[in-house]
């Protein structure tokens, strides 16, 4: 009978393992200027198919994972964006100051897919438009 209730409980429950998990990054505040101190948010998110097959239903995340975010200046010059989990447990923070450079920059998490696309499971990344 246990083993009967089990089977049934873990058929009405997405697994994590079917899952696959999504981050999206954000900035504040807007607009972004160069030479300020600008807080990174990275916030993780578990994706789920539908049940009718589309794609996807999202779900935030409380997970413990060593997220990478890096911030490309407009000359392709890569830079680490030191990030931490907050207190709510959903959000990774950091504080990154957009250099000597006005322009478009790229803060993106590397360690996705070997492309940038906005489609699911893509290699997430943000554009950010930054003011002198």
């Amino acid at each position: 009978m246990k083993v009967l209730a089990a089977s049934f409980l873990a058929l009405l429950l997405p697994s994590v393992a079917g899952a696959a998990l999504e981050v999206k990054l954000s900035v504040s505040p807007k607009p972004v200027r160069k030479g300020a101190p600008t807080v990174v948010e990275l916030r993780p998110y578990w994706a789920y198919k539908r049940s009718d097959g589309s794609c996807c239903l999202l779900r935030k995340a409380d997970v413990n994972y060593p997220f990478k975010v890096e911030a490309v200046s407009p000359s392709g010059r890569v830079f680490r964006v030191r990030i931490h989990k907050t207190p709510s447990r959903y959000v990774w923070s950091g504080v990154f100051t957009f250099g000597a450079s006005a322009g478009r920059w790229i803060v993106r998490a590397p360690q996705w897919s070997p492309r940038y696309s906005r489609k699911f499971g893509a290699r997430p990344r943000i554009v950010v438009d930054v003011r002198r």
